[in-house]
């Protein structure tokens, strides 16, 4: 229904945004009650893998979709939704001055505990086969029948898609996307572990791997055997090994996991192909039509065939409700009202107790959590927590989370929607003013728990993203400024490898570029590597920002600052991010004498004000000096 406009004096300006789930160039629309339904929808710019458009509107309730290479959807992020009428909905969009207000209250009372460790840690991501070569012996000979012409659901590829780059600074294939889940370079655990000082020297204490089992492709979600470390990466024993290594250092280990599939060339779904209805494991999958074209070739379009994440023929989704069909089945929470598929999810609980039990990980980071049903995350924290109390489960969620954060399901999650989206609009794409970036926040402490808001990972950019320095032209200006206000806010900050010393990268693979070694020889990459380990020492060194709260003190003309303060211990950050200099008052209750952690620079206040000159594109870390 079309929303009766109430004020057309004033108007409000409002970004909307569409993250795809892959990679490459879309076709990408809004349509709605703002433009009429009109035919000629409103085309959203590409910029940095996020496709958005910014309106001015006034006062109303708006109904709306995004239209995306020819599907109509709605906004996930939306957070209110109404019925369109054919059987799905629209989303909705209410327009008016609570856009603007900044919420005050930040704690969602909920009792249930995550991992101290996390509030205390600083995660850097690992794409392994990117990261370090440090045992050549290993690297991929494509000897496998899964990469031989054996393999026919390997996109109807034969054995000379597969590439070994032998030269690690070579990235030019890497611009090429119809390889690019099967270009190879060798990182691997060794790899890894030789670098162990160079992390430890940055400040991590956190790893998070993609995934390390035995898979077809380089990404390793396309899983051939959940139990084994891919023999390109190394062996069980190594990674034992490596995960002890980090113990005795200090250093936590996170791995990825995708259980809404499965890779095809795993014996799994080969004994389906193989057997057919008598397969064992034939009612693990949703069968459509059986059996397979004898010839798959690219005109072959799986989904025909078998449910299968994005129609992807190597990825095989798993059936978990034997009663409902995809996707219907992610959306029920009681169990008691499900026809589990016990056999799928005593595999998949199986191998959960392996790698915590035996491999003796840390902590799960869970690929597209939505596509499994919500029932199952109940029973997969159940078994992970009964063995390890601690161990950290974060989803990725790139929406509002709220469903998935509690007690029952994750500890936390990829912070997409209430840190990385508001940061790039503010810092990178420089498309919100300060109190619109800072009501996102909040709204983010607002929906979750404290304790999960302390564990989110924060993140800036990742293997699914633009690297937020391609973001921002290369503006190491810009990216040490968000990485200040990333160190510095609630919850744990991410680091994808290589940022720190000036990756550049655009959408996948682009963005999976091979870490460059040779970052000494850059003046540049060295001073940025120095700025990441001074603020992450300043984070570490602190509890009231680990910890502590979050108050907002100042926000005005794109200058903010806040406080974080835990027992004793007050820090107030102070960013300015504007292209010129900025001079503010801050009244404060007594009059304080502060450090900047930045650079020594001390300030004292007068009559409990603070008078503070801000270089253009700058922050302070004051921190109070007592006498």
């Amino acid at each position: 229904m079309k929303g009766k406009i109430l004020n057309t004096e004033k108007k409000y300006k409002v970004t909307f945004r569409y993250t795809p789930p892959i990679g490459g160039e879309h076709k990408v629309f809004l349509i709605g009650d703002f433009n009429d339904w009109k035919p000629e929808p409103l085309k959203m710019k590409n910029v940095g893998g996020i496709y958005s458009i910014a309106l001015e509107l006034p006062k109303c309730k708006y109904s709306y979709k995004f239209i995306v290479d020819d599907k109509w959807i709605k906004d996930e992020n939306a957070s209110e939704f109404t019925k369109d009428g054919f059987g799905g909905f629209n989303s909705v969009i209410i327009v008016d001055d609570n856009l603007l207000k900044l919420e005050t209250k930040i704690e969602k009372p909920e009792d249930f505990p995550t991992p101290d460790w996390v509030k205390e840690g600083i995660i850097y991501q690992i794409f392994c086969d990117r990261f370090f070569n440090g045992n050549p012996s290993i690297n991929p000979d494509f000897r496998e029948w899964y990469y031989t012409s054996e393999n026919k659901l390997s996109d109807g590829a034969l054995n000379e898609r597969y590439k070994f780059i032998n030269d690690w600074y070579q990235i030019a294939p890497l611009k090429n996307d119809e390889n690019r889940d099967y270009l190879f370079y060798g990182g691997d655990l060794e790899g890894v572990k030789q670098k162990l000082d160079y992390l430890i020297d940055l400040g991590i204490n956190i790893i998070y791997f993609n995934p390390l089992v035995m898979g077809e492709s380089n990404h390793k979600y396309d899983a051939i055997d959940y139990f084994k470390i891919d023999p390109h990466f190394g062996t069980n024993e190594e990674f034992k090994e490596l995960v002890q290594t980090c113990h005795e250092k200090g250093i936590r280990i996170i791995v990825d996991f995708a259980f809404n599939h499965i890779g095809s060339a795993s014996e799994i779904f080969q004994d389906c192909l193989k057997n057919g209805k008598k397969s064992k494991y034939f009612h693990w999958f949703e069968w459509k039509k059986f059996p397979l074209p004898d010839i798959v070739d690219k005109k072959f379009k799986a989904l025909d065939y078998y449910q299968c994440w994005w129609g992807h023929p190597t990825l095989p989704d798993f059936n978990y409700d034997k009663k409902r069909a995809h996707p219907l089945e992610n959306n029920i929470k009681d169990i008691n009202q499900a026809d589990v598929n016990w056999d799928v999810v005593n595999y998949i609980l199986k191998i959960t107790e392996f790698w915590v039990r035996e491999m003796d990980i840390d902590g799960f980071r869970l690929d597209v959590p939505n596509e499994v049903p919500f029932w199952f995350w109940e029973l997969f924290r159940k078994k992970v927590k009964s063995i390890k109390p601690d161990v950290y489960l974060v989803g990725e969620i790139w929406q509002n989370a709220e469903q998935w954060v509690n007690k029952k399901n994750f500890d936390a999650v990829m912070n997409y929607s209430f840190f990385r989206d508001p940061v790039l609009d503010f810092f990178g794409l420089r498309s919100s003013d300060v109190k619109t970036f800072l009501n996102a926040l909040k709204l983010g402490l607002l929906k979750y728990p404290l304790q999960s808001s302390q564990v989110m990972m924060n993140l800036l950019d990742s293997h699914d993203t633009y690297r937020f320095l391609e973001i921002v032209h290369g503006n190491i200006q810009i990216l040490e400024l968000a990485v200040l206000f990333q160190m510095t806010f609630i919850g744990c900050p991410h680091l994808f490898y290589g940022d720190e010393i000036g990756m550049m990268g655009g959408h996948d693979p682009d963005n999976r570029r091979t870490f460059n070694w040779k970052f000494s020889e850059n003046q540049k990459s060295v001073n940025l590597r120095n700025f990441y380990k001074k603020v992450i020492d300043i984070r570490k060194q602190n509890p009231a920002i680990q910890k502590g709260s979050f108050e907002p003190v100042y926000f005005q003309n794109n200058v903010f600052a806040y406080w974080r303060k835990l027992s004793n211990q007050k820090l107030l950050i102070i960013i300015n991010n504007n292209e010129v200099k900025q001079s503010i008052s801050i009244r404060i209750n007594n009059d304080i004498h502060l450090k900047d952690l930045l650079t020594n620079q001390q300030i004292r206040s007068i009559h409990k004000i603070l008078n503070i000159n801000l270089k253009a594109i700058s922050g302070m870390v004051l921190k109070e000096i007592n006498f």
